[in-house]
């Protein structure tokens, strides 16, 4: 790996920063989703493409409007963000973040999804930490799930 030991600290720490960013964004989108918690992912001129259906423009805006669906969309997810690659600037201040998503969901009429797809995200670093300056939903699989979730069995005996 080219670079002093500085540099090449410097990076690693840039990359488990964007990591923890990502997990971060999963938590913030099933608490509620919680617009608290959202809001810090983003930076103030961020933009939130969700795949086919629009873009939110704006870090209050996305917050904001993330957790205001939960009255339309979906108010119950599970968000599993995996397989995160980014591919850091030289001057590690800069990425850009591919990962993918897998995710169950209810939505506020009651039925069950499974999602699936990717996300591509650019993520900075500046005075707040690193956070993103844009992201999209590419999705490629909204199934709706006719069985629906089922309530934890009260002893694993029982399942």
């Amino acid at each position: 790996m080219p670079g002093t030991l500085e540099e090449r600290i410097t990076r690693l720490e840039a990359l488990r920063d964007i990591d923890t960013l990502i997990a971060d964004l999963s938590r913030a989108f099933d608490a509620g989703p919680s617009a608290q918690m959202l809001r810090p992912l983003f930076t103030d001129d961020a933009s939130f493409k969700i795949d086919r259906y629009g873009t939110i423009s704006g870090g209050d805006a996305i917050a904001e409007g993330v957790a205001g669906n939960a009255d339309q969309g979906f108010k119950w997810t599970l968000h599993y963000l995996v397989s995160p690659k980014a591919d850091l600037h030289p001057s590690c201040d800069r990425a850009s973040v591919d990962f993918m998503l897998w995710e169950a969901a209810s939505s506020a009429r009651g039925r069950a999804y499974w999602i699936g797809g990717r996300y591509l995200a650019t993520a900075v670093k500046g005075a707040k930490g690193w956070q993103f300056r844009s992201l999209e939903l590419q999705a490629d699989l909204i199934s709706h799930y006719p069985d629906g979730w089922n309530e934890k069995p009260a002893t694993l005996a029982d399942a």
